[in-house]
């Protein structure tokens, strides 16, 4: 589906276009930025899959999908609604600061302030998921923060490094 332009007062959550592949590539492999990612490292993608990537999250008819991107056009990141389920009203969250020069900075409370509120008031979503691995703290500090609740926990649902990790899951809802 077609995203909407979402702004907050540091960033902008505007559509995927084909220059973001360039950015995803270096992403996709750097081990510290996939940490915490749902799959196995990625491989490395020639330019022509990151392209067709995009264009199929445009076709999404389940998802909305963004990239992160400060006022003075620089993009750090991507964020994006899945499993969106327009007749139940509700979707699933994920959020990648790609830049790490961004990390520690306040752009995921942020951004996912200005997203929660935008999609509340005008995408008709009642309730919003994510799932978060334990060992990623500052990402549940951020759900946390801005009002997500943990509603669950799956033990060792993932691996990582050859190891099983448990994976929470959180949720909020519109008041």
């Amino acid at each position: 589906m077609k995203s909407p332009t979402i702004e907050s007062i540091h960033y902008m959550l505007r559509p995927f276009t084909k220059s973001d592949a360039a950015l995803w590539q270096v992403w996709d492999i750097d081990p510290e930025v996939q940490a915490h990612m749902p799959g196995p490292l990625n491989e490395p993608e020639d330019i022509a899959e990151q392209c067709a990537y995009i264009e199929a999250c445009e076709a999404d008819e389940e998802g909305y999908y963004w990239s992160i991107e400060t006022t003075d056009g620089v993009t750090i990141g991507t964020v994006a609604f899945t499993e969106f389920n327009k007749h139940h009203g509700v979707a699933d969250l994920g959020i990648v600061i790609g830049d790490k020069n961004y990390w520690g900075t306040g752009v995921a409370t942020e951004v996912l302030t200005a997203l929660v509120r935008y999609a509340f008031a005008h995408m008709g979503i009642v309730r919003i998921s994510a799932e978060v691995e334990a060992e990623n703290v500052p990402m549940t500090k951020v759900l946390e923060k801005i009002g997500f609740t943990q509603d669950g926990l799956f033990e060792s649902a993932r691996v990582k490094n050859g190891k099983r990790v448990n994976v929470l899951h959180f949720g909020i809802v519109k008041k």
